[in-house]
């Protein structure tokens, strides 16, 4: 941290200075390797199957405590869908 805290703002805008550039100036006595980029999407890995297979392994307890409404309302903090399940999938017997 005290290695980063050396970072101008201007240095992480300036487009001549590099990834490879303000790596190796931070830390080159520790070495450096830079891997190659890779892109990233906006993609939300959530399905309804995930979902329910997390609340098949909550306890009947966890269950009645997870009910609101008379179901089990769940949203996916990354992409914001809603899966909505019917408690009673999930009594234990």
């Amino acid at each position: 941290l005290a290695l980063l805290g050396t970072i101008e703002p201007t240095e992480l805008i300036d487009p001549t200075v590099g990834a490879e550039r303000l790596l190796y100036r931070l830390f080159h006595e520790h070495g450096v390797r830079v891997f190659r980029s890779v892109p990233v999407d906006y993609q939300c890995s959530c399905s309804r199957e995930k979902i329910h297979g997390i609340l098949q392994g909550f306890s009947a307890e966890e269950i009645k405590d997870s009910t609101e409404e008379g179901g089990i309302h769940v949203a996916c903090e990354f992409c914001s869908t809603q899966y909505d399940f019917d408690p009673a999938e999930f009594v234990v017997e």
